[in-house]
């Protein structure tokens, strides 16, 4: 086992160039990159084992099974993730061995893309994928990068991932809000998981709405860049920010889980339901209607906890 001088033994001259570098944006050694990257990115809600989790930096901060959010904006286009190999617990920071955050063509981080475009990949086909229960999905899941204000943490704009699992739930609570003229930006959304699922699928729920004193912030904060970076619109050096600490005293991030293996499919194969009614454009453009429901009064207080801390973040 390595061991290392303790921190609290740092002299004055090292404390005051690392607060020099903080300062400037971090700015690590071309040795300490090599072997632990630069640590450019930005802050993310993990849902790993069912609980929601603060991470930055590759450290994590458990919340709970809920988190009250601002959900401030969405990439409007449905993201691919695609791991060619079962979950494997021994490993670490698993990444994805091909993505795409625009749905059209892989990312230009992939090293290997499966395929030149999204649409005539194989991996995103229905039934090229089948679940153990013999229902048809794709090898390359569908997911949506959100960007959320959370309670815990209001501070920054988190970026969060919707699975395919909780792509439904997002949707039909898009359309309830927008069945009363209302944004989800104007909302607060408690996030939680469906007690009746073997795995943790998200839900949405309104718990109230942002107060008035915070509406203006929230707009210029809808309105910015940090808001696509963590949307995955714009790639994180895009923006200029400063260093943001590691949240302390938590343990590292796990691996992410990949689907299992493949099992033979049923003699007439079901589609997996979080795919069974996902519309296409098409669909959506048929559907939609002018006509809103008249705006009724919350149903609920807002969170008086988001609400205090949306007080002392925007200084009322």
């Amino acid at each position: 086992m390595t061991t290392s001088t303790a921190v609290a033994t740092v002299p004055a001259h090292i404390a005051a160039r690392i607060a020099a570098r903080q300062a400037a944006g971090g700015g690590k050694s071309d040795a300490m990159k090599a072997i632990i990257g630069d640590g450019a990115s930005f802050p993310k809600i993990s849902i790993r084992a069912g609980r929601y989790r603060l991470v930055e930096d590759g450290v994590e901060t458990p919340v709970g099974i809920t988190l009250d959010a601002i959900i401030v904006g969405v990439n409007p286009k449905t993201s691919k993730v695609f791991y060619a190999k079962a979950y494997d617990s021994s490993a670490d920071n698993v990444r994805p061995d091909c993505f795409s955050n625009d749905g059209i063509t892989p990312d230009a981080s992939v090293t290997a893309p499966v395929s030149k475009g999204c649409a005539g990949c194989h991996n995103n086909v229905l039934g090229s994928k089948i679940l153990p229960s013999g229902a048809k999905s794709k090898m390359c899941g569908d997911q949506r990068h959100v960007a959320v204000i959370a309670a815990a943490d209001p501070g920054k704009v988190y970026g969060m991932t919707v699975p395919v699992s909780g792509m439904k739930a997002l949707r039909e609570y898009f359309k309830e809000l927008d069945n009363f003229g209302i944004n989800p930006e104007e909302v607060i959304t408690e996030l939680g998981f469906d007690d009746a699922a073997s795995f943790p699928k998200i839900t949405f729920k309104q718990k109230g709405y942002v107060p008035d004193k915070h509406i203006t912030s929230i707009d210029k904060i809808v309105a910015g860049d940090e808001v696509k970076v963590a949307v995955r619109v714009l790639p994180f050096n895009a923006v200029n920010r400063t260093a943001i600490a590691a949240p302390a005293n938590n343990a590292q991030i796990a691996a992410p889980a990949a689907a299992p293996a493949p099992v033979a499919p049923a003699a007439t194969p079901s589609v997996d339901p979080d795919y069974d009614d996902t519309p296409t454009p098409e669909t959506v453009a048929a559907t939609v209607t002018d006509v809103k429901a008249k705006p009724v009064a919350a149903p609920v207080k807002a969170s008086s906890e988001l609400e205090a801390k949306l007080d002392n973040l925007f200084g009322e």
